[in-house]
């Protein structure tokens, strides 16, 4: 009898050591909250129209839109050797590479911003057809 006593005793010890842990803890508890996002990347692009001089070609303002967290790039894709045609990007000139694409924009990071864009084309004849722009995510996409 004594030794079921005995038993009790500590059974009763060790459930109320254990609620007291278990209270202690939740006191200090709290949750984690994660989340996969979809990458995306979206280029919009409003009609092109040729100045009036047929040399330049104002594409207005591009909006790009791209949540990949290491950045995204604006690729421009033309026909091959358009040598003597730069690209303004913001200002900014990119002069237009020998192959078929250009890389006119490289960010790295996410952003939702809008781009002025216009193509001098001053001596190159350029049909604005075959002209394209996209947008690419660098880093992983889900």
């Amino acid at each position: 009898m004594r030794k079921s006593m005995l038993l009790l005793g500590t059974m009763c010890l060790a459930a109320t050591a254990v609620g007291t842990t278990v209270q202690a803890s939740s006191e200090r508890g709290g949750f984690r909250l994660a989340a996969v996002v979809n990458t995306v990347c979206r280029l919009e692009l409003p009609g092109a129209s040729a100045g009036t001089s047929g040399q330049i070609i104002d594409f207005g303002s591009f909006y790009q839109l791209c949540n990949a967290r290491n950045g995204y790039r604006v690729v421009m894709r033309h026909p091959a050797n358009m040598e003597g045609a730069t690209l303004f990007w913001d200002g900014r000139a990119v002069p237009i590479s020998q192959g078929t694409e250009t890389v006119i924009a490289d960010e790295n990071h996410a952003a939702s911003k809008y781009s002025d864009v216009r193509l001098d084309v001053r001596g190159v004849d350029v049909p604005i057809s075959s002209l394209s722009f996209r947008i690419d995510p660098k880093g992983s996409v889900y």
